[in-house]
């Protein structure tokens, strides 16, 4: 078998092009081939020269600003059945003008949450409800861990201590100066954000710094007290153990906007074998007893579940096996077989 994926922000630092890389190994651990194009000419391109299966397509409004009329016409032209994963939900303006256009196509649609598909389906123009499928996003798995210690001493950090992590892209909406300051009302705790800049937006790394007051030194790593703060990409081998070296990794993000997503970097965080705390906000409705959930993204809402996961490590344990076991269920194999059986239901409707 062999599919086209659709992906215009493929080969960026994007989460939606490490989203479709992960699913394309995902598809090769299940004997599935995959071609990943971008723009409209390359489709034709591989419309013309190859012989596929179905489409899998990557939908966010801002990827397809000109072209989406264009790109779908050539996907439904090619009579392939497709699946068309959008990434994020909105109604407003523009974004819901394009409503008019996806959902008028005989194609299945994925969302990764309960919420964003309750979401849609509100829209003024909603997809048939039969085709609106939630897909989790997949989870990766990272094998061994390297030790703590050695970790903790590449990433500059003391091999001792309670340590407090971030990792992700720098934004605004996910709360950063709150987490360096809620590390400031623990005194044994060591903080260590990876926040790290986006192509597009590197500009929010200036505003962190700007918010706490603090310098930025260096463009690429700068400690102020007890926290680091880094802002390189982490290599791919390297994500599960940076982040396994931490003692409890949060994601305080704040709600902007009234588009629903998921948030992907939660799915990278949760295999990682320690306890993940995030805001009760829509990019981790997904979750439940897998993760840890605060009602809001004060530092000191922030500082008091730090102080209890301290002194209750055996709460930690069960929520790291709830975590793991989440993350085995939706693998990316795991994943690229649900899209499977949904192209197969999209052969249906052509």
């Amino acid at each position: 078998m062999r599919v086209l994926m659709i992906c215009p922000s493929w080969g960026r630092a994007c989460g939606i092009a490490y989203y479709t890389g992960h699913l394309q190994n995902g598809l090769k651990a299940i004997g599935v081939e995959s071609e990943v194009v971008t723009h409209p000419s390359a489709i034709d391109r591989a419309l013309k020269e190859g012989a596929f299966d179905g489409v899998l397509m990557q939908h966010e409004y801002g990827l397809y600003y000109f072209n989406l009329v264009t790109v779908l016409t050539q996907v439904s032209r090619s009579g392939l059945p497709t699946v068309l994963t959008m990434h994020n939900t909105d109604h407003r303006a523009w974004m819901g003008a394009q409503h008019l256009f996806l959902f008028r196509e005989p194609f299945i649609f994925v969302v990764h949450s309960e919420l964003a598909r309750s979401n849609l389906l509100r829209a003024a123009t909603p997809p048939d409800k039969s085709r609106l499928i939630v897909v989790p996003m997949g989870c990766p798995d990272y094998g061994a861990f390297d030790p703590v210690d050695e970790v903790r001493r590449e990433l500059g950090l003391p091999g001792g201590g309670f340590v407090v992590g971030f990792f992700g892209f720098a934004s605004a909406h996910k709360g950063i100066p709150n987490l360096v300051r809620a590390i400031d009302l623990i005194p044994d705790a060591i903080g260590y954000i990876r926040a790290t800049a986006h192509p597009t937006n590197s500009a929010a790394v200036d505003e962190i710094y700007r918010d706490l007051d603090l310098p930025r030194s260096s463009p690429t790593r700068n400690v102020s007290g007890r926290v680091t703060l880094c802002h390189e990409a982490i290599p791919d081998d390297r994500v599960g153990s940076y982040q396994h070296a931490m003692d409890v990794i949060v994601l305080p993000y704040i709600r902007h906007g009234a588009s629903i997503s998921t948030s992907m970097q939660a799915h990278v965080s949760l295999p990682a074998g320690r306890p993940l705390v995030v805001t009760n906000e829509v990019y981790f409705s997904g979750f439940s007893n897998q993760v840890i959930k605060i009602p809001d993204p004060r530092p000191q809402t922030i500082a008091r579940m730090v102080k209890i996961l301290q002194s209750r490590p055996g709460a930690c344990h069960v929520v790291v096996a709830r975590a793991t076991r989440y993350a085995q269920e939706n693998s990316w194999p795991s994943v690229a077989w649900r899209y499977l059986d949904l192209l197969e239901r999209a052969r249906e409707l052509r």
